[in-house]
């Protein structure tokens, strides 16, 4: 499904990612979306320096993604997540990643492609310590540790981001299928939820 390009791998974005974020300073008062923002904003500009002529912002704040490369009409979406991990095993849970329904129409087309670059992360006191960057496509990430949330027309998202991370290999298109199968089960629950509740109005 996916055309072949020209296009940055998720091994060399990960390679980059790994040799310019460095650790930073920010005082404990500021909570773990001020990190996220300020990890989230370092990734960007490491391409946006290194990769001038690929590097594309977002289209609004709503986009999917964080920053975008694009080469021979072909764009790639990073989306920036960052998690922190702590000793006691509680910490950030991981966000919502994609609405179901964007998921569906970019999957769909052979000119976008959407990978995460995933960024844990501990703090000891002003200092925050980058730790382990993972750079999976979106069909890399494995269904046993994703759900779809009742949010919206239903949001992809990871489980819990304190456990640990499973990819898989099996491919988008086969990933693809197994989306489209687990968005109608959501979707027939949540109809089977509604009309229930359409019963008890008469």
């Amino acid at each position: 499904m996916e055309k072949k390009d020209n296009i940055m791998k998720n091994d060399k974005v990960k390679s980059l990612v790994e040799s310019n974020l460095y650790n930073f300073t920010l005082g404990e008062e500021y909570g773990q979306r001020a990190v996220g923002d300020k990890i989230e904003a370092e990734c960007a500009n490491i391409f946006k320096n290194l990769y001038p002529n690929e590097y594309v912002d977002p289209s609004s704040k709503k986009s999917t993604d964080d920053f975008s490369l694009e080469n021979d009409n072909h764009k790639k979406l990073l989306d920036v997540k960052s998690h922190w991990v702590q000793t006691d095993g509680n910490g950030f849970s991981m966000p919502n990643l994609i609405s179901i329904k964007k998921l569906r129409k970019l999957l769909e087309d052979n000119t976008k492609c959407l990978s995460y670059i995933l960024v844990d992360y501990v703090r000891r006191g002003d200092d925050v310590i980058v730790g382990d960057v993972h750079v999976p496509y979106v069909w890399e990430l494995d269904w046993s540790i994703l759900h779809i949330q009742n949010l919206g027309w239903g949001q992809l998202q990871i489980k819990d981001a304190n456990k640990e991370l499973v990819f898989t290999d099996m491919g988008k298109e086969k990933w693809f299928q197994k989306f489209k199968l687990e968005a109608k089960k959501y979707y027939k629950k949540h109809l089977t939820k509604i009309e229930k509740e359409l019963k008890n109005w008469g």
